[in-house]
């Protein structure tokens, strides 16, 4: 009879045995799994000391701060492209020689335009007694005053091309080379 009843303390025995052995299995592995969350909420949020809910409040302002910053950026560039239109970045020049007598073209005729075509035109006549200048205002490719040949052809080509920034023309030259 002692032998009967040893047998279910046995098998009580190692089925503790056994229960206690998966009990530690799953708590080395419920460690392993904390130290693992652990070592990733130290590289998302640092030691700073502060909870969850105050990085992601944070985080939270920090991106309406940004938010905030390009919609004022935006908002600059826009009236920077408005106000584009009215600069002078078109330019054209033509030299020529007016007088037959004399041997060089030292003439010229300057345009300066915006993009709707507004600005001047200035021509410089070189003589050999004198030198005279005159400036024309331009409007819509046209002006008040009568206007040469050179001029229209000064006008014609700077209505028809833009200077290059220096940015372009830097980045133009190295990729030349």
């Amino acid at each position: 009879m002692s032998m009967l009843l040893s047998l279910p303390v046995i098998w009580v025995s190692l089925g503790s045995g056994v229960m206690g052995l998966i009990a530690l299995v799953l708590a080395v592995v419920a460690m392993s799994r904390a130290t693992r969350w652990k070592r990733r909420y130290m590289q998302m949020f640092g030691d700073t000391g502060q909870t969850v809910e105050e990085v992601m409040m944070e985080s939270k302002n920090q991106a309406q701060t940004a938010s905030q910053t390009v919609q004022d950026m935006q908002h600059r560039v826009e009236q920077l492209e408005s106000r584009q239109h009215r600069n002078f970045d078109r330019l054209g020049m033509v030299r020529f020689n007016p007088f037959g007598d004399t041997g060089a073209d030292l003439s010229f005729s300057l345009a300066v335009l915006n993009d709707m075509g507004d600005g001047w035109v200035m021509t410089s006549l070189w003589g050999r007694e004198e030198v005279r200048v005159y400036a024309k205002p331009i409007e819509a490719k046209d002006s008040r005053y009568a206007l040469s040949q050179e001029e229209r052809q000064a006008i014609d080509m700077a209505h028809s091309s833009r200077q290059r920034s220096r940015g372009e023309a830097s980045s133009n030259r190295s990729r030349d080379k």
